[in-house]
């Protein structure tokens, strides 16, 4: 299985995205005379997030109307520059210097114009938000931006969190943005609360699943104190289930596939630390 086949439903709504946030990049180097965004979105992610957003709004409709189809998609690159900004901060904070197998932004032009860039593509997120949005989907994301930087000064603050902590740390900085991506595509929809809830919970619960692997992927002492590969599966299992009185259709058996992806996507990689720890 792989990603293009998980997202095929959803290749349209990607496409308009990877041109918009091209766009963006262009349109905020031109006033720096500097490739500072265009280098950094040069080599695209998998959209994780806009992926789940699109799948979301798709298992709760198919057809949109064609103003909810634009806002689905403003929707969806607003969450990707939040997560961009979030990703340029991270590197500058761990000081990493490779992402995606090329310099990162800190590395290429300096921590202060990395801190600026991430600065902007926030500020960028957040106008498309207020312009373009209902005003509770700028409050839910007001929301998740706040649980994140408070998730990362929990982080900094204890070296060596117990279980509880760490859960709270990754809940934080990952599982409640997926949560989110995951509601506000359902709202795009015009989901029910009860659907809303259920795809929120299966966003919360691949988000820890995700994050607890990628930990283990990192050798990240803190993880491997606390939790086990168990725990991560059990996530896993606990997503699918939120969403099991979801209406049947290919995006929901893609939101299913994708809870699989990452499980196969991480376990060799998994093993191989395991063995390495033996």
């Amino acid at each position: 299985m792989s990603f293009n086949e998980i997202s095929i439903l959803i290749i349209k709504e990607l496409n308009q995205l990877d041109l918009e946030l091209k766009n963006i990049a262009a349109e905020l180097d031109e006033t720096t005379k500097e490739n500072i965004l265009s280098y950094f979105f040069s080599i695209p992610g998998k959209r994780l997030r806009p992926t789940l957003t699109f799948l979301s709004a798709g298992s709760i409709s198919s057809e949109l109307t064609p103003s909810a189809e634009h806002n689905l998609i403003q929707l969806g690159l607003g969450l990707e520059l939040i997560h961009s900004s979030s990703l340029i901060h991270d590197d500058i904070i761990d000081g990493d210097l490779l992402r995606r197998g090329q310099k990162t932004l800190n590395k290429t032009f300096g921590n202060k114009i990395a801190v600026l860039a991430g600065d902007t593509l926030y500020s960028r997120a957040f106008t498309i938000f207020s312009d373009t949005l209902p005003r509770k989907f700028s409050q839910v994301m007001g929301a998740v931006t706040e649980s994140m930087s408070i998730a990362e000064i929990l982080n900094a603050n204890n070296p060596s969190p117990d279980r509880e902590t760490y859960f709270k740390i990754i809940l934080g900085k990952t599982a409640s943005f997926m949560s989110a991506c995951c509601r506000l595509g359902a709202s795009i929809a015009d989901a029910t609360e009860e659907n809303s809830n259920m795809l929120s919970k299966y966003g919360k619960n691949l988000g820890m699943a995700y994050q607890i692997l990628d930990d283990y992927i990192d050798e990240d002492p803190v993880a491997m104190k606390n939790v086990t590969i168990e725990d991560a599966f059990q996530f896993a299992y606990n997503a699918k289930v939120s969403i099991e009185n979801l209406k049947d259709s290919a995006y929901k058996q893609s939101l299913i596939m994708l809870v699989d992806y990452i499980l196969d996507f991480y376990s060799p990689k998994v093993k191989n630390v395991l063995k390495i720890g033996v």
